[in-house]
């Protein structure tokens, strides 16, 4: 440091004289000088011009789910046609890497020790697990705090469970809190998490607040579809948060889903929009006081409503919770309205763009690959509503993803999820796997991402 000063100082002198014998040689010679040359200006003449700011990368987020280990441990192995194999997360995760993936995800409920390994487990254990394969392989860390006690999403939010924190004190059971009383917990609670992840070395590019939070999130939102989450949190969980708002519990995911868009969102901006702010930026400003340069996300669904999107993340800034990134969870197959969901995606993300200046993450994606003649089964299989231009098959489906790519590095995505690539049990058309028995063989999807990246001029990240 004091060498540089000296160098600046030496630097600075020599200029002085050579500007004194410049001044001298003009007055003698008559020689006009160029007197509005400061000295400020020849300074800046032989100090190095800052170096152009790099592109930013593309987020090939093909990552580990949370589900890797379970197929793991029902002895489940990946390989791919360039002979590399896997038979645990770090293999799998490196496998990915080998195909372009360049960051790995992790989502972490409110349970803070591991509580399952037969299922996902979200607990904040094996978050900090993923933070250290992370740093062992050379890659960012996107975590999503859920701020449920296990899981939530679209069709339904349960409330946070600090029981395993006891550095966080909750005077009463959580949906009797107001909106006031729940702020500085959250708050703690992001810096806990935030200096645990931290801790490891992690690199953590954005943090993502909650999970499809269309109508909610944190245990202040509407009723869940019936049937929600009863798995993981039993039957009647939902606890109306009264003590925020008693117009909340008296509306539900399905009111929702079946009131006009006008009508939906004038309720939603002065209902619950304002309150889940709130909630989520206070989440936000606990990880800034560990992670002060942190960036933020959330997403949801809806993707095809433009005008629901915009007015939801326009509600966040106004109400306290800047996002740098706009998520949405994107399954093209899931639904038959619009029929076009492509297009309709594109249409979203060109106004999220040009109205409120924020580049597009698909933090969910999926679209199947059906075997000839087959009849779909399980808990997705109405996800089948084919796209036009796109068979539900193998080449349709590396087409797709490919195709969203290629047009989203130009358009305003800065990345893509494909959702559980991995998990090859009841979601296996979607995956990006192929399983005979207990071996998965990657399919061509596996480098749609990297083909559009290409396709579009970008090269992966050294």
């Amino acid at each position: 440091m004091g060498m540089t000063k000296t160098i600046r100082k030496a630097v600075a002198a020599f200029l002085v004289l050579a500007l004194l014998s410049i001044s001298f040689c003009s007055c003698v010679n008559n020689t006009p000088t160029d007197s509005s040359q400061s000295f400020d200006s020849m300074i800046s003449e032989i100090s190095p011009s800052p170096e152009p700011e790099p592109e930013p990368i593309f987020r090939n987020a093909m990552s580990v789910s949370p589900f890797a280990e379970s197929m793991f441990a029902i002895g489940v192995t990946y390989e791919d046609d360039s002979g590399n194999t896997a038979t645990d997360v770090e293999e799998l995760q490196k496998l990915f890497v080998e195909h372009g993936a360049n960051e790995i995800y992790v989502r972490i409920a409110t349970a803070r020790k591991r509580y399952s390994l037969s299922s996902s487990d979200h607990s904040l254990e094996t978050a900090v697990s993923r933070a250290k394969l992370a740093v062992k392989l050379g890659l960012p860390l996107n975590p999503e705090l859920g701020l449920f006690s296990v899981y939530g999403d679209v069709t339904g939010q349960p409330g946070p469970d600090f029981s395993e924190y006891p550095e966080i004190s909750v005077s009463k059971p959580w949906h009797e809190l107001t909106i006031d009383e729940m702020v500085p917990i959250l708050e703690k609670y992001g810096a806990i998490v935030a200096e645990e992840l931290l801790s490891t070395g992690a690199d953590i590019n954005v943090w993502n607040i909650g999970n499809e939070v269309n109508f909610g999130t944190a245990g202040v939102a509407v009723q869940p579809i019936p049937g929600a989450m009863t798995g993981e949190m039993g039957s009647n969980w939902y606890r109306a948060p009264d003590a925020v708002n008693p117009e909340i519990g008296m509306k539900s995911v399905y009111s929702m889903l079946t009131t006009r868009n006008s009508e939906l969102i004038d309720w939603m901006e002065i209902n619950l929009w304002p309150y889940q702010a709130k909630l989520m930026n206070a989440v936000r400003e606990g990880i800034l006081t560990v992670d002060q340069d942190a960036k933020f996300s959330t997403h949801i669904t809806f993707f095809e409503n433009t005008e629901f999107a915009t007015a939801f993340y326009n509600a966040m800034d106004e109400n306290g919770f800047k996002v740098d990134v706009a998520g949405f969870s994107f399954y093209p197959s899931s639904t038959a309205s619009p029929i076009n969901r492509f297009e309709a995606l594109k249409t979203t993300v060109k106004s999220v763009r040009d109205e409120l200046g924020l580049p597009v993450f698909i933090a969910e994606y999926a679209y199947p690959a059906y075997p000839e003649d087959h009849t779909p089964t399980g808990p997705y299989k109405d996800w089948n509503k084919k796209q036009p231009n796109y068979e539900m098959d193998i080449e349709g489906q590396e087409q797709l993803l490919r195709d969203l790519a290629s047009w989203g590095i130009s358009n305003g995505i800065c990345g893509i999820r494909p959702w559980a690539p991995d998990l090859v049990v009841l979601w296996t058309e979607f995956a990006v796997f192929s399983v005979n028995y207990l071996t998965a063989k990657a399919r061509p999807v596996i480098d749609s991402i990297a083909r559009g990246i290409e396709e579009a001029g970008q090269t992966k990240s050294d």
